[in-house]
């Protein structure tokens, strides 16, 4: 399958999630077995990924911004899914709307695991992901499918540790124990 075949699969499938039914899109399967749109992008520490090579890996994508709360609540749990599975083949990745600049300086005083990519003009958060709510968590499994698609973040630590128990880690374990 092609990049731009991924692409259009990804978005006819985003194409169902318009109107009243925008928020659907987080229902448990809603986005399932769908093909993650490919992509090639340098982190701010100047490592290259590019997600068309990254088939075995299960790799979970975390669209976000500085000025936006819920997503910062959710670093702490997020950096505890980076601890739990650092000796598993997963790869962890935030994009952020902000330049690297602004994400160095911000990352001074906030410790973040996740490998992050700068999207100041939103090529990949936008137009690529088609994100329309923060934070966006996507889990892509072994084979360039997605498996698990939250949109928007809870108000508390306590909130999104217990919500990523109960849904985020069972995926990312299903993920690695796939053949």
């Amino acid at each position: 399958m092609t990049a731009k075949s991924q692409t259009n699969e990804y978005e006819q499938a985003l194409a169902k999630f318009t109107g009243a039914k925008k928020y659907d899109i987080e229902k448990p399967g809603a986005m399932d077995g769908v093909a993650a749109p490919v992509f090639s992008a340098k982190t701010i520490a100047g490592k290259q990924i590019d997600l068309s090579k990254l088939q075995g890996k299960v790799v979970v994508l975390n669209f976000w911004f500085i000025a936006c709360a819920p997503c910062r609540v959710e670093i702490p749990a997020l950096n505890a899914l980076v601890e739990r599975f650092q000796n598993e083949d997963v790869l962890f990745v935030s994009i952020a709307r902000e330049n690297e600049e602004a994400l160095k300086t911000h990352l001074q005083s906030t410790k973040f695991l996740f490998q992050t990519i700068a999207d100041p003009e939103t090529a990949l958060s936008g137009k690529t992901f088609h994100v329309f709510g923060y934070p966006t968590t996507i889990v892509i499994d072994k084979y360039g499918k997605i498996r698990y698609y939250s949109l928007g973040g809870k108000i508390t630590e306590e909130a999104v540790h217990k919500e990523f128990q109960a849904k985020l880690v069972p995926v990312i374990k299903e993920c690695l124990n796939s053949n």
